[in-house]
């Protein structure tokens, strides 16, 4: 089951936090903070300066990361580094969230699975463990993505992670010949294992490291359901 609760609301918290301390707010951190608690997004520092030039009261880079170490220091928002880029999320008391990540444009989609809850509980007790905070992010292509992935594309433009099968091989004999005979023939199934630089496969239970202008010559489609695998 897939939803959110929010306990109380992260405005009233940051007021009584404010208050503990005997400070107040700025009246550029309160631009910066309002902005911030108004959406359940991640916000990058640079999400938050444009939010707050389209809201007509542009504020200084500095004056807003200022405000956010602010508010990470007091417990209402925390720094997480996703797909390389620092973000800011909101930090609910009682309350944390998971995040599936789309490696192509950048999605976070933020979920709470009760199931997943229950046993991870269950792994901590069963080791005797006191958990004190996790954070589970699944990396993946997200559904808008998936859809204007091409029906064939080459090998080397695929992602690391990705199970395709082989529809051809192309090019000249000599490279369609040692390619078939390395084992990528029609129908295999390989996972891509790195894509960064030479591209390393896994197929048949072995290893392959090809180089990129290999893999340029090897179509592939989509893998076949477990049980319409043919490799």
């Amino acid at each position: 089951m897939f939803g959110v609760t929010r306990p109380p609301s992260l405005n009233e918290q940051l007021t009584l936090v404010m208050k503990d301390l005997g400070q107040e707010l700025l009246a550029e951190d309160e631009l910066v903070a309002t902005a911030f608690l108004e959406t359940e997004e991640h916000l990058s520092l640079d999400d938050l300066v444009r939010i707050l030039r389209e809201r007509g009261t542009p504020l200084d880079p500095s004056l807003v990361s200022r405000t956010m170490r602010m508010l990470c220091d007091v417990g209402i928002a925390q720094q997480v580094h996703l797909r390389g880029t620092s973000f800011f999320e909101h930090l609910h008391l009682d309350y944390h969230h998971d995040h599936l990540v789309c490696v192509r444009c950048g999605r976070i989609i933020e979920f709470v699975d009760t199931s997943i809850e229950r046993k991870q509980r269950r792994v901590c007790q069963h080791h005797g463990f006191t958990p004190l905070m996790h954070r589970l992010e699944i990396r993946g292509v997200c559904a808008e993505c998936a859809a204007t992935v091409p029906a064939s594309r080459a090998l080397c433009a695929c992602l690391a992670g990705e199970t395709v099968q082989v529809l051809e091989v192309v090019g000249g004999h000599g490279i369609r010949q040692r390619l078939m005979d390395l084992g990528l023939t029609r129908g295999t199934q390989v996972t891509v294992l790195r894509a960064d630089g030479p591209v390393t496969l896994e197929l048949r239970g072995g290893r392959l490291a090809l180089g990129r202008h290999e893999a340029a010559k090897i179509q592939v489609g989509p893998a076949l359901p477990p049980s319409e695998d043919k490799a």
